[in-house]
C-alpha cells in the first residue's frame, strides 16, 4: 500500500451504530419509461476551471428513478444530479463517476459543491463557479439516497425498505446500472466516490456491478470495518487522533514539531504498549495500569483520574467534552481542530450527542433543509419540486435497519469485499482519504482495515491529511483534494490507453 502524508492542510457527517452486510440484489437491465424521469433545460453552461485554459462547457441532468416497494405498493424514488460535457466526445471513452457521501441520512451536497462545477456559499445562498471541479476528467453523477435530497420515500411518514443496509445497496445499485443506460454509455469506464457511510455503501455495491467497466473507487474517510471499532481495538484506533488533537491545543507532553509527528508517536504507543495491556482485560497489573494511565494522560492531556475510570478505554465523547472543558469548550467528532466558542447545552437532548456535534450545525430539528440547493437545481436544470432540499436527514439515520441478510457471523467488515472485486479487477486502483483530525472514523482504523483485508496492497494509495471527516470543508484545503482524485483518473486514463483499450 503506498501511504502518503501530506504536509499541506489539505465534511460530512457519521453516526456510527452497529450493523451487518449487505446482500447482494438483482436489478433490472433496462429502465422503464414508468419509472426513470429525466429533466433538463438543454442549456450550456461554462466554467473556468484549474485543469485546462479553455473553459469548459457542460449540461445539468436531474434525473429520478422510481424503485419497487412491494408487488401492489407505490415505490419509492431515488435521484440525482449529473454534470456532462458538452463536447462531441467518444462517449464510450468518456469516465463516468458516481459519487454520493454517508450518513446514513446525508445527501450528496457536500461532494456535489466541491467537485461540482460550482460551489456554495450558504451564507449568501450564491453558487460561484468551482475552478476545482474534477469535470473535465469525468462526467459526474451525484446520487441522493432514499430521504435525502429530493428522493422520497414511498409512505407518507418516510419509512421504506431502502432505509437500510440492503435496500440501500439496492437502490444505490440499481440507480447506476440504469443511470448507464438510459444515458447510452454502456462500457465507459466507471470510477464510484463514497465518503463516510459511503464508504461501506461503496463495498457492498461492488458484487453486483456485473460487467461494468469499474475503473477506480475513491473512499473519503470511509466506514469500512465497525466491528473492530466496538472492541478494544476502537481504543486503539482512537488514541492516535486523542494526541495529535490535545498536541494541537497545547495540551499534550509530547515534544514534536508537527501535528503528522504526534500521531506518529502516539500510534507507536497505542499499537504495542496500550493494545498489549487492553488485551490482558481484567488480568492487567494494577502497577502497570497506573503506569499507563499516566502515560495516556500526558498525551492525550486528559486527567489520569479519567483514564483510570475508564479502564484505559477513554470514550470519544468523553474525550471530546473533557480536553477543553476548563475553557468551557466542545471539540467537534468529525473534525477536531473545530470547537464551539461556548460549550452550549445541546440542541436536542433526545438524540445521541454525536448529532448535537458542531460541525453538522443541527438546531432542534433532525433534518437541514436547503432551500437554496432547490433554487439553484430548478435555475440549472428547471425541476420544481415545490419544497427544500434535504441536505441532511438524522430522521432516515434514525429510522436504518442495520439488519441485513449476510450478516458473516455477526463481523460487519465490508473491506473483503473491495478485496474481492479489487483481485478480480486487476487493473482497478483504489485512492482512500483519512484525516488526523476525524474521530468519527479515525485515520488508524482506515489503515487497519485496509492492510487487513486482502487488499492488493500495490493498488491501494492512502493519503493522510492533516483534515478532520472531510478534507474538502475548508476553502484553503478544496484544491489539492480535487487534484488527488483529477489525477487519480487520469492517470488511470492514460494506463488504459498505454494498454490498448479497456480491460475487463
Amino acid at each position: 500500500m503506498k501511504i502518503h502524508v501530506s504536509v499541506r492542510a489539505l465534511r460530512w457527517p457519521i453516526l456510527l451504530v452497529a450493523f451487518s452486510l449487505a446482500a447482494c440484489a438483482t436489478v433490472s437491465a433496462e429502465p422503464d419509461a414508468s419509472s426513470w424521469r429525466h429533466v433538463e433545460n438543454g442549456e450550456a453552461y461554462e466554467v473556468a476551471d484549474r485543469f485546462g485554459s479553455d473553459k469548459l462547457a457542460y449540461k445539468v441532468h436531474w434525473d429520478s428513478f422510481t424503485l419497487d416497494e412491494a408487488e401492489g405498493a407505490a415505490g419509492s424514488v431515488i435521484s440525482g444530479t449529473s454534470y456532462l460535457q458538452d463536447c462531441a466526445c467518444d462517449l464510450s471513452r468518456r469516465p463516468v463517476v458516481f459519487l454520493f457521501n454517508g450518513g446514513p441520512g446525508a445527501s450528496s451536497s457536500p461532494l456535489h459543491f466541491a467537485l461540482g462545477p460550482h460551489g456554495r456559499e450558504r451564507g449568501a445562498a450564491t453558487f460561484p463557479d468551482n475552478s476545482n471541479t474534477i469535470l473535465r476528467a469525468a462526467d459526474l453523477v451525484f446520487i441522493d439516497p432514499v430521504e435525502t435530497g429530493f428522493s422520497r420515500a414511498a409512505s407518507a411518514d418516510g419509512t421504506s425498505r431502502f432505509l437500510g443496509v440492503d435496500g440501500d445497496v439496492e437502490a444505490v445499485r440499481a440507480y447506476i446500472h440504469n443511470w448507464m443506460t438510459a444515458h447510452d454509455r454502456p462500457g465507459a469506464p466507471v470510477f464510484i466516490v463514497g465518503q463516510s457511510y459511503g464508504g461501506f455503501r461503496l463495498a457492498n455495491l461492488l458484487p453486483g456491478l456485473g460487467e461494468m467497466n469499474v475503473r477506480g473507487l475513491v473512499m473519503v474517510s470511509p466506514m469500512l470495518n465497525a466491528s473492530a471499532g466496538a472492541s478494544d481495538l476502537g481504543n486503539v484506533f482512537a488514541l492516535p487522533t486523542m494526541a495529535a488533537t490535545a498536541w494541537r491545543f497545547g495540551r499534550s507532553s509530547l515534544n514534536v514539531p508537527s501535528e503528522a509527528e504526534a500521531w506518529e508517536a502516539a500510534r507507536q504507543f497505542s499499537e504495542t504498549d496500550l493494545l498489549v495491556a487492553l488485551q490482558q482485560g481484567a488480568l492487567l497489573d494494577p502497577l502497570e495500569k497506573q503506569r499507563l494511565a499516566v502515560e495516556m494522560a500526558g498525551l492525550t492531556g486528559l486527567p489520569v483520574d479519567l483514564v483510570l475510570r475508564s479502564d484505559l478505554r477513554v470514550d470519544v465523547q468523553d474525550f471530546l467534552e473533557t480536553l477543553l472543558a476548563s475553557d468551557n469548550l466542545l471539540i467537534s467528532r468529525l473534525n477536531t481542530a473545530k470547537t464551539d466558542a461556548v460549550k452550549p447545552a445541546p440542541a436536542n437532548p433526545d438524540r445521541p450527542a454525536a448529532a448535537n456535534d458542531p460541525s453538522l450545525g443541527l438546531g432542534r430539528s433532525n433534518k437541514i433543509l436547503a432551500g437554496d440547493i432547490a433554487a439553484y437545481l430548478k435555475d440549472m436544470t428547471g425541476l420544481d419540486q415545490g419544497e427544500d432540499y434535504r441536505s441532511l436527514n438524522l430522521d432516515a439515520n434514525f429510522a436504518w435497519d442495520w439488519s441485513g441478510a449476510n450478516l458473516e457471523l455477526f463481523y460487519a467488515d465490508a473491506t473483503p469485499r473491495v478485496a474481492a472485486f479489487m483481485n478480480a479487477n486487476v487493473d482497478a486502483q483504489l485512492l482512500v482519504f483519512g484525516g488526523y483530525r476525524d474521530l468519527a472514523t479515525p485515520l488508524l482504523a482506515t489503515r487497519y482495515a485496509l492492510t487487513h483485508g486482502g487488499l492488493p496492497q500495490a493498488r491501494v494509495d492512502l493519503a493522510m491529511l492533516p483534515s478532520g471527516h472531510s478534507p474538502f470543508d475548508e476553502d484553503a484545503l478544496q484544491a489539492p483534494f480535487s487534484d488527488r482524485i483529477f489525477t487519480f483518473i487520469k492517470a488511470n486514463e492514460a494506463t488504459t490507453a498505454a494498454s490498448g483499450g479497456q480491460s475487463q
